[in-house]
């Protein structure tokens, strides 16, 4: 392992344990403080509750004492006490509001509980409120049984039940917060030995991985250079492993090396430039020759276009000198001239275009309309065209390229065209996958070519023996065309014999040009 990926490695095992540390050390903060928080809050409405307590029990005093020796404030002393412990009550609302706002819906029972004790409080204090206003021994006398059964009953066990039923809640949930705050307590201390543990066996881990990739390896350069500094180029370091230390010892292995041959080299040096000269001699030689052969093909070119088009010329001129040589001829006869030099016309204007496009091709001068195509939907349509007696072959359900659609499909209409005049008669088409995108094959069960037809058959103006001795009007530029522009797509046009006899025309088509393009 490189040294660089093993320090990267330690570093972010210890960035992660550092992270991990300070995220247990976080967690353990909030979690204290929420018990703290919960804790506090079980302490404020336990007090509050003992508060509203006290001050009820000071109220039902007052209360009882108006009743015995007489209302001496008329009801003032009560009103304070009255108010008092609404005041209680509304701050054990707010801190049970704390509550549920710390933990959640699980403190909604001690509201309701606090509404209990609440009408519980206001019943009495409406019940103490009708005796003290009746306070006059005859009345007290009369109702003592109603005043005992609140004394026992009311006050005593169902006031004195809700209360200590509030109490023993807020006790339980302060203990249960202990618990849970111990719990986690317990937890942290677990995780922080959990993270001592690993940290250690990391730690122990970088120390074997450090002697080994580095310590051990650092003291056999060490020890290879000085030998190298002694002049002993012999020797070898021979380093083991793939980390720096092995490829600087690699090096220098190589240098002494280098160094105990450099006699060698010197002494072949002379006959390397000589060597070198007659290398350069001959390419120099093979550029002549070839531009020789450009020479020779741009000469046989000019005679090859005038030999194409003095044949159509001829003909033009030969029609019309018939058609205007004599008598007057009849309309038929002067428009069946008239076709056949537009026949020949449309000849010679299809040979210059093609002509004029493989030279535009030549020099890079080539615009296409390139577009995202549905190959397979562009190969139904051109078959269309040609003729719905050739089938398309199961081939790939989604063949998608950016290309000039109109030169492709003068591609494939070639081929097929091709296939058709000296192939056989059983043509077939079918689109594939190839190393470049995609692949549109014309197969037919002709006689197919011989290797020397095939190797000059991208050639202008060639034609081979087939076609040659079947069709009379080709120009030769049907398949030089086909490799002008699929060359100016990027991609490849070649030729293939076909298992069982035949031909296979073959473009080949990138997925996205490969050469600068312009619509």
């Amino acid at each position: 392992m490189k040294i660089a990926n093993l320090v990267s490695l330690f570093a972010a095992l210890m960035l992660a344990m550092a992270l991990g540390s300070t995220t247990i050390a976080i967690w353990t903060t909030d979690r204290s403080e929420f018990f703290k928080q919960r804790i506090s809050l079980a302490h404020r409405s336990y007090e509050g509750h003992l508060q509203l307590i006290a001050n009820t029990y000071q109220l039902f005093k007052q209360y009882g004492d108006a009743m015995l020796i007489g209302d001496r404030d008329r009801g003032a002393g009560e009103a304070q006490l009255i108010a008092q412990i609404r005041t209680d009550i509304a701050g054990i609302r707010r801190v049970i509001g704390e509550e549920i706002e710390l933990v959640g819906s699980e403190e909604i029972e001690e509201l309701q509980a606090l509404s209990r004790i609440e009408r519980k409080i206001e019943d009495l204090i409406v019940q103490f409120e009708a005796f003290r206003l009746d306070a006059s021994p005859d009345s007290i006398r009369n109702r003592w049984a109603v005043l005992s059964n609140i004394l026992d009953n009311e006050i005593d066990r169902d006031f004195i039940t809700l209360v200590d039923e509030v109490l023993r809640e807020e006790y339980r949930e302060v203990e249960e917060t202990r618990a849970m705050a111990a719990a986690a307590a317990r937890q942290a201390i677990r995780l922080a030995y959990g993270f001592a543990a690993v940290a250690l066996l990391i730690t122990t881990l970088a120390i074997v991985m450090y002697r080994r990739q580095i310590a051990l390896p650092l003291s056999q350069l060490i020890d290879g250079v000085r030998r190298f500094s002694a002049g002993d180029f012999k020797s070898r370091i021979n380093p083991h492993g793939s980390n720096e230390i092995s490829e600087i010892g690699a090096v220098l292995d190589d240098m002494a090396a280098s160094v105990d041959t450099r006699t060698n080299m010197l002494t072949a040096h002379n006959t390397r430039l000589e060597s070198a000269v007659k290398q350069r001699t001959s390419e120099l030689e093979h550029l002549l020759a070839e531009a020789e052969a450009t020479a020779v093909n741009r000469r046989q070119l000019l005679a090859d276009v005038s030999h194409e088009l003095r044949t159509p010329l001829t003909i033009i001129q030969g029609e019309s000198e018939v058609a205007l040589r004599g008598e007057p001829k009849s309309i038929p006869e002067y428009q069946e001239a008239l076709r056949r030099a537009r026949d020949t016309a449309k000849h010679t204007n299809r040979l210059v275009d093609d002509l004029l496009f493989i030279s535009r091709k030549e020099a890079g001068e080539i615009h296409l309309d390139v577009q995202e195509t549905d190959l397979n939907a562009l190969l139904e349509q051109t078959l269309a065209l040609f003729g719905n007696d050739v089938p398309i072959l199961p081939s790939v359900e989604k063949a998608t390229a950016k290309i000039d659609a109109l030169r492709i499909r003068q591609c494939v209409l070639a081929l097929l065209h091709n296939a058709r005049r000296h192939g056989g008669t059983d043509i077939v088409a079918r689109i594939d996958h190839a190393p470049i995108g995609f692949r549109i094959a014309i197969e037919d069960n002709g006689p197919g070519l011989s290797d020397t037809d095939k190797a000059h058959a991208f050639e202008r103006f060639f034609r081979g023996s087939n076609a040659a001795r079947n069709y009379s009007d080709g120009t030769g530029l049907g398949l030089p065309v086909v490799r002008a522009i699929m060359e100016a797509h990027g991609g490849t046009a070649q030729l293939a014999d076909r298992a069982g006899g035949g031909l296979i025309a073959v473009i080949n088509i990138p997925a996205r040009p490969t050469l600068r393009t312009a619509s």
